[in-house]
């Protein structure tokens, strides 16, 4: 993709750029490796984070990044510098082979996974429309969501994440956003925190909360009934004051893992409907392959229809060289959610933020 500054990265590192995941089906890639061995303690976490420094943002409009890319092969084009909103997006787990139960986020693995592997797959979707802000964060480890000693150890693992996110949250509306309205976004992990900052906007900053377009929490279980008293699903692709997710599965696959945390909200990405309507291929306008070790191809056309039921959005398989390095048991697309869809999500961005500005006059 066209300014993503890749060199030739260590093998190890090349696989985890295409992984965002939590836990997977009961089964996870590197739930033997470097788990926890003692009981959380908050007196043993890494340094908060100072948010006022900009090194403590995997991205900001105001340096250089990897959310800045466009795909090669289009007529996109990085619209940050006259964006009139602003992207708050929450990466997913890049802490993926540490042992302690949260990262530092001096870690440079943790650091080379978000910038080379989820800034371009996931951030820069929103460049075409707003500025983006990524937030570092301490996020729990991989091996403390597989394979914790306690379900207690977790929860408070991805509370002290949860409070770096809130902490940056609040950092971004005060310095950075300056009134303007924005959207807040996420994967995984990232969709864990995303929906009690959806909570703590709505009751504790309503004001603040009138601004936002929509919420794109992606890729993680988000019950209806969790934000049903605050905000709504979009029922279209030009609804705002509302959110939206999906988790993609092939055909036939099992979608145990995602039903065992609650009933997952599921909005088709080539209708933005929650109805149960079949879209076929020939409405995906771009899928983000990749391609080899090191880089993310230019889009592919029609490979993959999708249909949401019982809360899973069921997908045709791409054929496509590119979309099989990192696959899941039970035929998840857990790290493709965003780029099975990445065109189908700009022209998206696009409709949204016109309705928003058209509602407001």
């Amino acid at each position: 993709m066209a300014g993503l500054r890749v060199s030739r990265l260590p093998h190890v590192v090349v696989l985890c750029l295409c992984l965002s995941p939590s836990y997977v089906f009961g089964v996870d890639l590197f739930s033997g490796l470097l788990t926890p061995d003692t009981p959380f303690d908050i007196t043993q976490a890494p340094e908060a984070p100072d948010y006022s420094k900009s090194k403590n943002w995997a991205a900001l409009p105001s340096k250089e990044d990897n959310a800045d890319i466009v795909p090669k092969g289009t007529t996109e084009q990085d619209l940050q510098a006259s964006a009139a909103i602003d992207a708050f997006y929450i990466h997913p787990t890049s802490y993926l082979l540490g042992g302690n139960w949260n990262a530092s986020v001096d870690d440079l693995l943790s650091k080379v996974i978000t910038d080379y592997g989820m800034l371009p797959q996931h951030a820069a979707v929103y460049n075409g429309v707003a500025r983006v802000f990524a937030p570092r964060y301490r996020q729990a480890s991989q091996g403390a969501q597989v394979n914790p000693l306690s379900l207690n150890d977790r929860e408070q693992a991805l509370a002290l994440a949860f409070s770096d996110v809130r902490r940056a949250f609040d950092y971004f509306l005060d310095q950075y956003n300056d009134g303007r309205p924005f959207l807040i976004t996420s994967h995984s992990q990232g969709t864990t925190h995303a929906i009690p900052l959806l909570q703590y906007l709505f009751q504790e900053r309503p004001k603040d909360a009138r601004r936002l377009v929509a919420g794109y929490l992606i890729g993680n279980t988000v019950d209806e009934k969790w934000l049903s008293h605050l905000l709504p699903v979009c029922q279209t692709g030009t609804d705002t004051g509302c959110y939206l997710s999906w988790n993609a599965i092939a055909e036939g696959g099992d979608d145990s893992h995602w039903k065992s945390k609650g009933h997952p909200v599921c909005v088709n990405p080539l209708s933005w409907r929650q109805d149960n309507a079949a879209v076929p291929k020939s409405e995906n306008l771009g899928s983000l392959p990749i391609t080899g070790p090191y880089f993310l191809d230019a889009p592919h056309k029609a490979q993959t229809g999708a249909r949401c039921e019982d809360g899973i959005l069921w997908i045709t398989a791409p054929q496509a060289r590119g979309y099989s390095m990192a696959l899941f048991p039970g035929g998840g697309y857990h790290a493709y959610d965003y780029n099975l869809f990445w065109m189908n999500i700009r022209e998206n961005l696009r409709e949204r933020t016109r309705a928003y500005f058209q509602q407001q006059r």
